[in-house]
């Protein structure tokens, strides 16, 4: 691979740790569910992402095969805290979303688990479980972007009526961007694979559009759960002069 291919990606796993520790924080105040499912799920993707990239931007020779899928391992497991926070935040009470969680988790543990006994290249379309793998973790992204903009269809309803914080309803847009980023970024992992299946070395393009995938989701997600006083000011005030019709 090319030196310094990754460093976008590498920003984005720097990101992902300041990120993690902040929610961290917040949680062990708040005692809130939400916040400590995505402080577990930015930890583990920030340690993936220093730990697969950080080898070509100093240089190093790639890790073998089977540290690789170790390293895989990290993200994998960060995805289980991300999807119970879609289904506690979103659809606790639904049967069927405890079923898509099921679904989700069985082809992330099979495509990685058998991906990892064949000995293939994690990201290479030439690994047969490699879209098993994918399917595993690009869904719950797809699922957070659909739930949380149905869900701020409502909150901006009810902050019209003085029901809810516009700050809140504003949350959900956030949501749903993080998801779509997140989204964004699944793609670009198929480039990734394509990449390396055919001449063995990660585009520029490929790397940019993950890494500014990746850094946009988290930039999203710290207005969510860290809104500075002038972000949470000009929600307010948006709503305030720039109401819109209400129906019914």
């Amino acid at each position: 691979m090319e030196e310094n291919a990754y460093i976008t990606s590498i920003i984005a796993g720097v990101f992902y740790l300041v990120a993690s520790l902040r929610l961290l924080r917040l949680n062990r105040r708040t005692g809130e569910r939400p916040e400590l499912l995505f402080g577990c799920y930015f930890g583990f993707s920030g340690a993936y992402y220093l730990g697969y990239n950080l080898p070509s931007l100093f240089g190093f020779t790639p890790w073998s095969s089977a540290i690789e899928w170790m390293i895989e391992w990290i993200y994998v497991l960060g995805v289980f805290p991300y999807l119970f926070f879609i289904r506690s935040v979103f659809r606790a009470e639904e049967a069927w979303a405890g079923a898509l969680v099921g679904i989700c988790s069985a082809l992330l543990l099979v495509g990685t688990a058998l991906g990892t006994f064949d000995g293939s290249e994690v990201y290479s379309l030439d690994n047969r479980w490699f879209m098993v793998q994918w399917a595993g973790y690009t869904i719950p992204c797809a699922w957070m972007c659909l739930e949380a903009t149905l869900s701020r269809q409502g909150a901006r309803k009810r902050a019209r009526l003085g029901l809810c914080a516009p700050a809140v309803a504003n949350r959900y847009l956030l949501l749903a961007l993080f998801g779509g980023f997140q989204f964004l970024a699944c793609l670009a992992d198929l480039s990734f694979a394509a990449d390396l299946s055919g001449n063995q070395t990660v585009s520029l393009i490929s790397d940019a559009l993950l890494g500014s995938s990746e850094i946009a989701s988290v930039a999203v997600l710290w207005l969510a759960f860290f809104p500075p006083p002038f972000y949470t000011d000009w929600i307010t005030r948006r709503f305030t002069i720039l109401p819109t019709p209400m129906d019914g």
